[in-house]
């Protein structure tokens, strides 16, 4: 139960009577969540064999461990007898790799979520009560596994529309494909931005020297995602390798190619270049054209 499961138990907590059972892996999360009041209830425990509560006590389990973690929750639970288990999602950022879990466990009431509210911080002192509202939640229609019951599906949607959250759903594979480039790569290319201008000793002195920091907005923009949960980042890194190292390629061919162009004495393609990178991203991001 870290930034993300935390705010998901307080955006959940307005409902009386819910139930709200919490698990954390250190002994200061559970002080924080139980003194917040975000659970009804709170387990320290470092597995599933610790928990001293049934399982089928539950209507839903959200699984918020980084995505490698929450592949040997799966596994521990496809283990476990089908009837003795909830509805089960989680909020990870890479898909493949889970379904590929999954499929393991024909049984297994399993559908992944993937709710586009990540943050740069971290643990449960971190918690936003408003967290998924507004922002959209990925369903997994799997193109590994046998279909899920419809019903499964419509409750996991109902549950995230309650939160105020929009849902859409993909396959594993589309969902890794799009969010190396609209997610993964873009987190990367904002760690390089920040370590290469770091790197510069002339950029890096004096900017010490200054009063306040010489960062304009766009560049504090650009590096708030810099240097996010290491592990988290890791497991997405390994678990949507290629798809994150097509979208680097590509990115890296831009850069030549703009860095060409920089360097030749004809500006004349500087006014055609900026318009259509303004049109691609109100594109992407649901801008009007006149932003």
């Amino acid at each position: 139960m870290g930034m993300m499961g935390a705010s998901l138990a307080a955006s959940l907590r307005k409902d009386p009577g819910l139930r709200i059972a919490g698990v954390v892996r250190s002994q200061k999360s559970k002080e924080f969540i139980e003194s917040h009041e975000l659970a009804t209830e709170v387990y320290c425990a470092s597995g599933l064999s610790d928990l001293p509560v049934a399982l089928d006590e539950f209507d839903l389990m959200v699984l918020g461990m980084p995505v490698n973690a929450n592949g040997v929750l799966l596994e521990e639970l496809g283990a476990r007898s089908a009837e003795n288990l909830p509805l089960i999602t989680d909020m990870s950022s890479t898909r493949t790799y889970l379904e590929k879990v999954a499929a393991q466990f024909p049984d297994l009431p399993f559908i992944g979520s993937h709710p586009m509210c990540g943050s740069e911080d971290t643990g449960p002192s971190a918690v936003k009560e408003e967290l998924f509202r507004n922002r959209l939640v990925i369903l997994i229609r799997s193109s590994i596994r046998s279909p899920e019951k419809q019903e499964n599906f419509d409750n996991l949607s109902q549950f995230w529309k309650h939160l105020g959250s929009h849902v859409f759903e993909l396959n594993e594979r589309d969902h890794d494909l799009v969010l190396a480039y609209l997610s993964h790569a873009p987190h990367l290319l904002s760690s390089l931005l920040a370590t290469v201008t770091a790197r510069r000793p002339e950029v890096r002195n004096i900017n010490r020297q200054s009063p306040i920091p010489i960062t304009g907005g766009g560049l504090r923009d650009m590096l708030r995602i810099a240097g996010s949960n290491p592990e988290m980042w890791r497991d997405i890194l390994q678990t949507n390798r290629n798809y994150i190292a097509e979208s680097l390629r590509d990115l890296r061919q831009g850069l030549d190619e703009l860095i060409q162009t920089v360097e030749s004495d004809d500006l004349d393609w500087w006014a055609g270049w900026q318009n259509q990178s303004r049109k691609d991203r109100n594109e992407i991001c649901g801008y009007n054209d006149d932003t």
